[in-house]
């Protein structure tokens, strides 16, 4: 979803407690016969059976959109701590791995500009030019040339943090294009007008039943804001943690 997450959350509060006052507006003109017993019965069983869904997706939301931002925030960590072990292991393989730790610096920084972009930029995880980068570490590490048994370790395992450094990367990719689809939330917002239009229908024209439409309907709209921003860490009020990858780039720097 391109669209803000705040514009989201307010529009479904506009839509709500819109249709909350208009309920309340409609059930003040409705004949007595509309108003009795068994009306308000059938309405509620139907609204019952609306909540219910609206309940049972706005959980189901709730919780992919967190397994999302988790997992989000395990690849960092799993990108952070590779990088910072295979500087570790090339400074340990000797000088003829200072070029390869200089393009692993070079290529943690490049991380480092596309998934926490300066100046509220969205993230651009499928940068080719960052890609090349891990391309050139990978090369590079193949064209070592081993003169004993743990400099051959070290290349083997040099090699291996690259693929995982690599896989980690089509992971973020992959979280980021299983987003929650548009027509679903746009879907929970007209339940939710539904739900409060049917609370604001019986409800009595005073302060405090509108107070309460507002506030309730301001809960609704504030998960619905919870949703996309988890679901789109780089850019709402919920934003993934830069201290790994910041810690493995001053670790490089040494």
């Amino acid at each position: 979803m391109s669209m803000p997450s705040i514009a989201v959350a307010l529009i479904t509060w506009a839509v709500s407690f819109g249709a909350a006052i208009i309920g309340i507006a409609i059930g003040a003109r409705l004949p007595e016969e509309h108003r009795s017993a068994d009306s308000r019965t059938v309405v509620t069983a139907c609204m019952a059976l609306v909540a219910t869904l609206t309940a049972l997706a706005l959980g189901l939301l709730l919780s992919v959109a967190h397994t999302s931002y988790r997992a989000n925030q395990e690849q960092v960590l799993v990108i952070s701590s590779d990088l910072m072990r295979m500087d570790r292991l090339l400074r340990m393989y000797g000088p003829e791995a200072s070029d390869l730790r200089g393009v692993l610096h070079h290529y943690a920084e490049a991380k480092m500009a596309d998934l926490f972009p300066p100046g509220g930029r969205g993230q651009d995880i499928e940068n080719e030019a960052t890609l090349n980068l891990l391309g050139d570490l990978e090369q590079g590490a193949v064209l070592l040339k081993p003169a004993n048994e743990t400099q051959s370790w070290i290349r083997t395992q040099v090699l291996d943090m690259c693929a995982g450094v690599s896989e980690a990367r089509w992971s973020l990719v992959k979280v980021r294009h299983d987003a929650i689809p548009t027509a679903l939330l746009v879907l929970l917002i007209f339940w939710l007008a539904l739900l409060f239009g049917s609370f604001g229908l019986y409800a009595p024209g005073h302060v405090t039943s509108t107070l309460a439409l507002l506030l309730s309907s301001a809960a609704a709209s504030g998960a619905i804001l919870l949703i996309i921003d988890l679901e789109t860490p780089d850019r709402g009020l919920v934003r993934l943690s830069a201290d790994p990858l910041r810690q493995a780039i001053s670790v490089l720097g040494r």
